[in-house]
C-alpha cells in the first residue's frame, strides 16, 4: 500500500513540476537576472530528489520556485499543489493564482463545443464571442502581450488562434519585435503560423476566406 501511494504521488509532482515549469518558464528565467542554480537547475533538482523518494523536498523545491519567480498558478494546478501537500501532512503554501487565466482557457473550450471558431465573421456579436474577446483584452493589459501569448503553447480547443488573433487585433505588437517563447520568430510571424496553418478539424471555405481578409486587414503586406 506505501509502495502505491509513493508510486502516485512521484508522479502526480513529476507531471506537475513539468506543466508549471514549461518552456514559457525556461525561456523566461533565461532571459532574467536570476543567477540562483535552484532556479536555473529546478527541474533537473525536483527530478533528482523524487527519483531518491525525497518527495516533501521535491514539493517544497517547487514551491519555491514558484514563490521566488512569483509565478502565477491557475486554479487547477492551484489545487493540485495543496492536495499533494495535505497527502503529505504539509502546510500549504499560498500561491499566486490568476482565475481569470483559467476562465479563458475554459470560454475556449466552451467555444469549440459549441462550434464557434475564431473566424466565424457572423458570430462575433454572441454574447460568448464578445465576452472572450473581451476576457482576452484585460489579461492582454493585465499580462502584457508576452506572457500573454504563453497561450500559443496551448493547441487544444483552439487558445492558440483566439490568443494570437486579440494579440494582433489588441496587443499592438511591433513589426520586429521577436516573441520570447520563440526566440527568433517576432510576434506577428509567430501569431499568423498559428492563425493561417492548418487544423487537426478541416476547416469550411469560408472560414478560411475569412482569415484571410482578416490578415489584410490587420496585418497588410506582412508575410510570414
Amino acid at each position: 500500500m506505501i509502495k502505491i501511494f509513493q508510486k502516485s504521488l512521484k508522479k502526480e509532482l513529476a507531471e506537475l513540476s513539468n506543466e508549471i515549469l514549461n518552456s514559457v518558464w525556461s525561456n523566461k528565467i533565461e532571459q532574467s537576472n536570476i543567477e540562483s542554480l535552484g532556479i536555473k537547475d529546478g527541474k533537473q533538482i525536483i527530478a533528482e530528489y523524487l527519483e531518491n523518494r525525497e518527495y516533501g523536498i521535491a514539493y517544497e523545491h517547487l514551491a519555491y520556485i514558484i514563490t521566488e519567480c512569483e509565478m502565477e498558478l491557475n486554479v487547477e494546478q492551484k489545487n493540485r499543489m495543496d492536495r499533494i501537500a495535505d497527502r503529505m501532512n504539509l502546510e500549504p503554501i499560498k500561491f499566486l493564482t490568476n482565475e481569470k487565466g483559467t476562465d479563458f482557457l475554459f470560454a475556449c473550450k466552451n467555444l469549440y463545443l459549441a462550434s464557434i471558431h475564431p473566424f466565424d465573421v457572423d458570430k462575433r456579436n454572441l454574447n460568448e464571442y464578445k465576452q472572450i474577446v473581451e476576457l482576452g483584452k484585460e489579461l492582454l493589459a493585465q499580462r502584457g502581450i508576452q506572457s500573454f501569448l504563453g497561450y500559443l503553447m496551448e493547441s487544444q480547443y483552439r487558445v492558440s488562434v483566439w490568443a494570437s488573433m486579440i494579440a494582433i487585433e489588441y496587443g499592438k505588437p511591433k513589426q520586429d519585435e521577436i516573441l520570447n517563447l520563440s526566440g527568433t520568430k517576432t510576434i506577428i510571424n509567430s501569431c499568423l503560423e498559428c492563425i493561417m496553418q492548418d487544423e487537426i478539424n478541416s476547416l469550411s471555405a469560408e472560414i478560411i476566406e475569412n482569415k484571410k481578409k482578416w490578415k489584410s486587414k490587420n496585418v497588410p503586406q506582412h508575410r510570414v
